[in-house]
């Protein structure tokens, strides 16, 4: 069964995480690296903890960069919306029960709900997509079903 590894990003998505990898292997790569040889040095290898602990570290970063170098070698670098209809790349204030919210529409990959940052497939950035102004949209949260009026789209 093929699935489809399309990774759908915004440009400045794409942007950040293109920097995020240069910063892990011309950065942070050769500290660790130096860390895995000076700890190699200081002997038996079975007992010595900064040497394991090197290591750990290292496999993660390295396996942070096949991700993002996954995601780059897969991204589909979607057009931003401009205009009053809700789509990617979309600034858009909401009214709840529990206040106004603001959230910028993008791909799942750069979703970061405390920066605002909400998934176009999310729950309510999915029930956000294609609407305008004024409109009540309804979707499922934790806590059952909620509603939400748009104040404003840019």
């Amino acid at each position: 069964m093929a699935t489809d590894k399309t990774v759908h990003l915004t440009a400045e998505g794409q942007a950040r995480l293109e920097e995020e990898l240069r910063d892990l292997v011309e950065n942070r790569r050769p500290v660790i690296v130096r860390r895995v040889a000076t700890a190699r040095e200081e002997g038996d290898l079975s007992e010595n903890f900064a040497y394991h602990d090197a290591r750990r570290e290292l496999g993660l970063l390295d396996g942070r960069v096949q991700t993002i170098e996954a995601m780059l070698r897969n991204a589909k670098v979607m057009q931003t919306t401009v205009g009053d209809v809700v789509g990617l790349g979309s600034t858009v204030t909401v009214r709840d029960e529990f206040g106004e919210s603001t959230y910028v529409i993008v791909g799942p990959v750069e979703a970061d709900v405390a920066a605002g940052r909400i998934s176009m497939v999310s729950p309510l950035g999915a029930a956000l997509m294609g609407r305008t102004v004024a409109d009540e949209v309804s979707f499922s949260s934790p806590g059952g079903t909620r509603s939400a009026v748009i104040e404003s789209v840019r």
